[in-house]
């Protein structure tokens, strides 16, 4: 009987994660977290009765150095804690791969498909090909996006889609539609600021639309952070508010915003086949959201009829929308979006905790 799950865990302070751990140590498990210090996010804390173990520092651009320090770490962590009442749970690709050779029972969660960026094109096939054995092999696969399950073409009994929805938390937060009396409108992207298409879309309210304001909240660092500085310093309606606390920080944000900016750039497959969970924030705060046209993230809004989808590409698409929107059909997305059910929008892990005791303990 499995009564330990040993979390390997790419970066340490992921909200998703985070949140993913927090729900399973709720269900009685003893949980220890092995992973990396990544430079983001570190904001956010787990609850002081689960054990971090910091296996070092490792920057995102460091490739070889990462996956090399990540085969002796995750080998020696696997081959440490293995036993008939553990259970590894892999948070990426090479996290499940580790385990999958050393033969552990592990749950594979995916929520990233590091071999769809450009960069990886020539070797993708064989890659996506050992992803498949791993997803076979696995206890129990979560994906965060039915794009994901779309990607690999596979329909297992032990694939669970668990989209990355906003968490249990915030349901003592009262979900305050939009009113007709605003003057200007408050852009605003949340998260790890990383996409050209989210500078281009705040370059152009900045140049015109003085009138409006464009807010940038979350992870800067080197260049992005430079380049953020800039922009700030260029126009007047544009602020960088920094790093937030998931999700003890995210009525604070939301008041403060009127549209969702989520127009990721689309020229990586991941980003196409992805459901990000600012789909969820905006959702649970009833705020109309904006993204780019032709991923799976805008079939998504147009199915829930919670936004717009354009195309980001250029300045001048951009500021067609901007000028195109009108405020009572922004009233009209936010009241349908506080007619939801919450059960569709928050964290409810009652499926996801009965999928894990069924299948960890066969």
């Amino acid at each position: 009987m499995v009564s330990r799950f040993i979390f390997l865990v790419p970066a340490l302070s992921q909200p998703r994660c985070i949140k993913r751990i927090s729900s399973i140590f709720n269900m009685g498990y003893v949980c220890d977290v092995y992973g990396y210090k990544r430079g983001k996010y570190d904001v956010n804390n787990y609850p002081p009765e689960i054990t971090i173990n910091v296996l070092s520092t490792i920057n995102d651009r460091d490739y070889i150095r990462k996956a090399l320090k990540g085969w002796k770490d995750l080998s020696l962590v696997v081959s440490s804690n293995k036993g008939d009442d553990v259970v590894f749970y892999a948070f990426g690709f090479f996290q499940a791969f580790v385990c999958a050779l050393k033969g552990e029972k592990y749950i594979y969660e995916i929520s990233d498909v590091f071999y769809a960026y450009p960069r990886l094109s020539k070797i993708k096939w064989i890659l996506k090909l050992i992803d498949k054995q791993l997803i076979n092999k696995a206890s129990l696969t979560i994906m965060t996006s039915g794009g994901f399950q779309d990607f690999y073409g596979m329909n297992n009994e032990n694939i669970l889609i668990v989209p990355n929805k906003v968490s249990e938390r915030l349901l003592s937060i009262p979900r305050k539609p939009l009113t007709d009396n605003l003057n200007a409108l408050r852009f605003g992207f949340v998260g790890s600021i990383k996409y050209d298409s989210i500078f281009r879309f705040a370059e152009v309210i900045g140049e015109h639309f003085p009138n409006n304001r464009f807010d940038f909240y979350g992870s800067a660092v080197g260049r992005i952070k430079d380049k953020v500085d800039r922009i700030v310093s260029r126009y007047s309606n544009i602020v960088y508010h920094g790093v937030y606390k998931n999700p003890e920080d995210l009525e604070g944000i939301y008041s403060n915003i009127d549209i969702v900016v989520a127009c990721y750039d689309i020229n990586s497959e991941n980003e196409r086949i992805a459901e990000p969970n600012k789909l969820y924030e905006s959702l649970y705060f009833c705020k109309p959201i904006v993204v780019s046209d032709g991923i799976y993230l805008a079939r998504r809004v147009k199915e829930l009829g919670c936004g717009y989808t354009i195309d980001a590409s250029s300045k001048e698409n951009i500021k067609s929308f901007v000028d195109s929107l009108k405020l009572s059909e922004l009233v009209e997305i936010s009241h349908r979006e506080q007619e939801m059910l919450v059960d569709d929008i928050v964290n409810v892990p009652t499926s996801l905790n009965k999928a894990i005791k069924r299948f960890v303990n066969k």
